[in-house]
């Protein structure tokens, strides 16, 4: 039996607490159950899931979908050139349910696995779902009557953040929080409030529903890891509303040997690059939050520094960091941490070590 939210108290926390706008107390009108009143189904919603080495998971987040109380949907299952079973299983659910398109490609990455069911997508509304999470069976209902009701561009659910060890057991489990203010049930930010919590907190891309327009020409960036914060702040961007919902419709599975939770390695050093380009963005047209972006870059540049210094580096990994001590000890580089309102000071003491070569 998959999880509906049955209107008990969540723990909730904000992206942001600098930029967060609240509403009256009580229960907002789009989740009240009006008498009379019928869901409108006859909007499609697209979800696209990329799938690579996922067999254990994969039917649970299948099942997930097809389950759902909102039935208007298309569901497109990326195989991305699993080597397991996962592509006999999206064949054999495809042939179950006439919703589900299944496509089978080279192993690219989950970015071009993405892409290539946003091309082919015909959905109104627009959601990502990875392949060994899952959802709350009303999950979609829950989203798309925000979405109605609130005329945001983009409607961000709760999550529930589930823990494995190397052998597959459930170790914890954790409510993830969106907002300051435990009493309200959804918190509505703008473009720049809801960009800014990517920057300063980070974002995913699952548990999500777009507009379609969104991205009509926006795509994964191709050839990094962690994505997702890249082209959130893009698609934030491009949106008028964002509204954010406390209400758990997801469940985030972090495995002992995903790419979340492995270990540091020079691929790693992506997520250098892409607060370099999401700095490069705001600063072009969001120039509110460059503080913010070059808090990220700082950041991200001290991260990468340290984990490199750490590893029995190769070569290229030796080049790489080489390259970011250079970037952390140039004069640019001391203004933005010296002017940086977001900081803290364990962040400022590592790059003095660095700067000075102690490090």
């Amino acid at each position: 039996m998959l999880p509906v939210y049955d209107g008990s108290p969540v723990l909730w926390i904000s992206g942001s607490l600098l930029l967060t706008k609240t509403v009256p107390s009580g229960r907002p009108h789009f989740f009240r159950r009006e008498k009379g009143r019928k869901m409108d189904n006859t909007k499609l919603i697209s979800i696209i899931v990329p799938i690579y080495k996922v067999e254990k998971y994969l039917e649970e987040c299948i099942q997930s979908m097809i389950s759902q109380t909102y039935k208007n949907l298309e569901i497109i299952l990326v195989d991305d050139g699993s080597p397991d079973n996962c592509g006999k299983i999206c064949d054999e659910y495809a042939r179950q349910d006439s919703r589900i398109k299944v496509i089978h490609k080279e192993n690219a990455g989950v970015a071009r696995a993405r892409n290539s069911g946003l091309d082919i997508a015909r959905g109104d509304f627009i959601s990502f779902i990875d392949s060994d999470d899952y959802v709350a069976e009303d999950a979609y209902e829950k989203l798309f009557k925000v979405m109605l009701a609130s005329h945001a561009d983009c409607v961000v659910g709760g999550c529930v953040k589930i823990y494995e060890d190397e052998n597959g057991n459930i170790v914890k489990r954790d409510q993830v929080v969106v907002s300051p203010d435990q009493e309200k049930d959804y918190v509505v930010k703008s473009a720049e409030e809801a960009m800014q919590d990517v920057l300063l907190r980070g974002s995913a891309a699952w548990n999500r529903l777009y507009k379609k327009e969104i991205f009509e020409t926006l795509r994964f960036p191709v050839d990094r890891v962690n994505d997702d914060e890249v082209t959130a702040l893009h698609a934030y961007a491009l949106c008028k509303q964002i509204v954010f919902t406390r209400i758990p419709t997801y469940f985030y599975r972090l495995r002992a040997n995903s790419i979340t939770t492995s270990n540091f390695s020079l691929r790693n050093v992506d997520v250098f690059y892409n607060s370099r380009d999401n700095l490069e963005f705001v600063s072009g047209g969001h120039p509110a939050l460059i503080p913010a972006g070059e808090f990220k870059y700082i950041k991200s540049a001290l991260y990468c520094y340290w984990n490199l210094r750490k590893m029995k580096r190769s070569e290229e990994e030796e080049k790489a960091f080489q390259k970011l001590g250079e970037e952390i000890r140039s004069g640019d580089f001391a203004s933005k941490v010296k002017k940086n309102p977001y900081l803290a000071f364990p962040y400022k003491a590592l790059y003095r070590m660095i700067a000075w070569k102690i490090l």
